[in-house]
């Protein structure tokens, strides 16, 4: 699950005294308040029930300030699922350092989540919200729930080749269902407080034995 470069450049210097650096630092100051404002609409309200215009006053700038940075409310989502997806890729590898066995690594990627979640409540669920069909066509970009499947994807290839796993079994369909149980089943442990280990451990066993040749 390898992190993506981050959307914002390297600040530029141009013109004499460095005038270009301060203009760039405004510029990247006014996104970063533009991001801070939609990541908490989004989470608190939903893409749906935000506007452009709502982040604008929620970041404390200029509604065309808004425009300055993102083409629309969908290209602002998409940078805040790309935040987050990194954030998450952080946290991921850190659990993934001394994971082994594939019971190891399934369970480090749903606790190193479950630590990314608690500590940034509604995160995950707003990031995960499908919106590629209010796409007018391709944006080249990934979703959230795109990059984490295809990050199951690439693990469940290279157990294939292990032979760890069963064989007939497809990496990028088997990426997208452990993606949505995940989801779905972080979130009724939530609302039911489930205890950690035991979500841990039968979530585990169940993807372990979905996958398992038998």
């Amino acid at each position: 699950m390898a992190v993506l470069e981050t959307e914002e450049g390297p600040i530029a210097e141009t013109g004499a005294g460095g005038s270009g650096n301060g203009v760039s630092r405004r510029k990247l100051e006014s996104r970063r308040k533009i991001m801070a404002a939609a990541r908490k609409l989004f989470v608190e309200r939903g893409y749906h029930d935000t506007r452009p215009q709502d982040i604008s006053k929620e970041a404390g700038v200029g509604h065309g300030t808004f425009y300055l940075h993102f083409e629309d409310k969908l290209d602002c989502f998409l940078a805040f699922t790309d935040e987050a997806a990194n954030e998450l890729e952080e946290v991921l590898a850190k659990h993934l350092q001394n994971a082994g066995t594939i019971t190891d690594v399934i369970r480090e990627i749903l606790s190193g989540t479950l630590e990314y979640s608690e500590a940034h409540p509604g995160v995950l669920a707003a990031a995960l919200t499908d919106v590629t069909v209010l796409s007018k066509g391709d944006t080249g970009r990934k979703t959230a729930s795109m990059r984490w499947a295809e990050g199951w994807a690439n693990l469940i290839d290279g157990w294939k080749q292990t032979k760890s796993i069963a064989l007939d079994i497809d990496s990028r369909l088997a990426g997208q269902v452990l993606v949505g149980a995940t989801k779905q089943a972080g979130g009724y442990a939530s609302r039911n407080h489930l205890d950690r280990d035991f979500y841990l451990d039968n979530m585990t066993r169940l993807f372990v034995r979905a996958l398992k040749a038998q």
